[in-house]
């Protein structure tokens, strides 16, 4: 069976890639930007017609016709296809399942159809929704997101010019106006800074006060356009009849996507916004006028990180997970913390750079050996907490590395089934066929597998087609908002739906007041995490919180 998530695309009016359970590329390529029609396969004309479509046998079916040879090439047999509308009745996509075999679907098979069409439907708006930024109408960190990944390998992309645009001193008008007048300011700053932007660039609010503008890199364009932007600052701001002056500082890089990853040319365009501010602000300057600085931060903080991991200085942090019904701890998660320094470096910090560094299976061992030892110490083994581990997807792609957690798990005599490890949903839609080998032979092995930030992709249920996951944690930007109306209540509730349909159960993640908890409780929600029961600490001090419920 082959499973595929199209996603209806407004602007032109046609079918693009979502999500994809084990079909091959050249038919992905094949039907990505195919337009709905009246005789266009299952998943075009369940797009026409707004209703499912059933094709018990492709080779007959005359709705197959022009993709017949597709069918023959790739052994499909039979095809189910269903829409996936908005709240509205409006298309935003299609669900459709592929089978070797002639078949129709039975009651259960729809059934479970139409939960994977459910979450895909809320996923799908949920992502309209991110593309633009509610407050300012500009685009937002998803659209960022996709047009980063969009540009990634794409040969025929040419170079681009970045900026990242801070506005100077933008706190202070926060607090002297309060929080609404504020708001009102940013949206008119928002205004000025994409006046000035033409139908090929991007203006996307990034975080708060950050934008970032993207414009392709034609001579003195993006300069050009700076000195526009500046003056334009000059001229007051009218926030209820009162005149408010507000300067911009703005970093500048050329981007050759073709040649260096996105997160590069941000940390550039960071320094560049970072050296206007430190000259006075109200000013733009290019990454190459500044020196190397923030090139050397990341090598000396490698170098701190493998000092630490060869001293054993990195431990783990952990914070319970808990039962929500009874409140009662079942497990914990282990967090990775730098100890033994003059500063504090958080994980945020120093986890990425040991990615680019290829530090990270050390640092990740370094924190499951530090797991097995606080489960060995356990004077309670009647308890059988499960301790999760985040592991990274490059620790994943390394053949050796399940029989290396097996062995560690035997040296400290721990059980495979109290250690569960966590790989995101972002990083396993990107994983190849050793990544999901390795979750596969961990299972085999006994360990159990969970999977983090469930929820913020629409490939999520490829993912649960694939991998037998004991339990998913729903991410913390939907917990955050369950006490602000609907719309997180309601994806929280799909969410628990889809994984009790799958045989799974959920940690929803982020808890931090009571509120969040009763609703969470009245959801049947089984476990919580969050700073509501505990902050992350050191073994020892959570040792000492176990002792308070009288389970150490």
């Amino acid at each position: 069976m082959m499973a595929s998530v199209l996603v209806f695309e407004d602007s032109s009016q046609s079918l693009r890639k979502g999500g994809y359970g084990r079909l091959p590329s050249t038919f992905q390529d094949a039907i990505d930007g195919m337009a709905p029609g009246p005789v266009t396969g299952s998943c075009g004309t369940a797009a026409y017609r707004k209703s499912r479509v059933i094709c018990k046998d492709v080779r007959i079916d005359p709705l197959w016709i022009p993709f017949r040879e597709f069918a023959v090439m790739y052994g499909i047999q039979s095809a189910w296809s269903t829409p996936i509308l908005g709240a509205e009745g409006n298309l935003t996509g299609v669900f459709g399942m592929y089978y070797g075999d002639c078949r129709a679907p039975s009651k259960e098979d729809l059934k479970l159809v139409d939960h994977f069409v459910n979450l895909a439907s809320i996923a799908i708006e949920r992502h309209r929704f991110e593309m633009r930024d509610p407050l300012t109408g500009l685009g937002s960190r998803k659209l960022l997101d996709n047009l980063v990944a969009s540009w990634k390998g794409n040969s025929n992309i040419q170079p681009l010019s970045v900026a990242l645009l801070n506005l100077d001193h933008f706190k202070v008008h926060n607090a002297h106006l309060g929080r609404r007048d504020a708001d009102k300011l940013l949206k008119q700053a928002s205004e000025r800074i994409s006046k000035n932007a033409t139908q090929t660039d991007f203006t996307i609010r990034f975080d708060g006060d950050q934008f970032i503008l993207i414009t392709p890199a034609e001579g003195n364009s993006m300069r050009e356009r700076f000195r526009e932007s500046i003056i334009a600052f000059k001229k007051p701001f009218a926030i209820n009849e009162t005149d408010v002056l507000l300067t911009v500082s703005a970093g500048i890089v050329d981007w050759d996507p073709r040649t260096t990853d996105f997160d590069t040319a941000f940390h550039q365009v960071e320094q560049a916004c970072v050296a206007a501010k430190k000259l006075g602000g109200d000013r733009w300057v290019e990454y190459n006028e500044i020196d190397r600085k923030g090139a050397d931060e990341k090598l000396r903080i490698a170098r701190i990180l493998k000092n630490c991991i060869a001293e054993q200085q990195v431990v783990a942090h952990l914070q319970p997970i808990m039962d929500i019904a009874t409140g009662r701890p079942i497990g914990f998660e282990a967090l990775a913390r730098l100890t033994g320094l003059q500063e504090t470096i958080p994980p945020s910090t120093f986890i990425p750079i040991a990615e680019e560094h290829s530090l990270i299976n050390q640092l990740g061992l370094s924190i499951y050996r530090s797991t097995c030892q606080f489960i060995s110490s356990l004077k309670s083994k009647k308890e059988k907490m499960t301790v999760n581990v985040n592991v990274s997807i490059l620790q994943l792609m390394r053949d050796d590395f399940p029989f290396q957690v097996a062995e560690i798990a035997a040296e400290y005599r721990v059980p495979c089934e109290q250690i569960c490890f966590e790989v995101t949903e972002t990083q396993l839609l990107d994983a190849k066929g050793p990544a999901q080998s390795a979750l596969l032979k961990l299972k085999e092995m006994g360990f159990k597998i969970a999977l983090d930030d469930f929820g913020t992709g629409y490939s999520s249920l490829k993912i649960l087609q694939q991998l037998p996951f004991d339990h998913v944690k729903i991410d913390r930007s939907f917990t955050s908002g369950l006490e602000d109306g609907e719309r997180e209540p309601a994806l929280c509730k799909a969410v628990l739906r889809m994984a009790a349909a799958c045989g799974m159960r959920v940690v929803a993640e982020g808890v931090e007041n009571q509120q969040q908890l009763d609703i969470l409780k009245g959801m049947g929600c089984e476990f919580g995490q969050g700073y509501f029961w505990a902050r992350p600490a050191p073994a020892s001090e959570a040792f000492s919180w176990l002792e308070t419920k009288n389970l150490a």
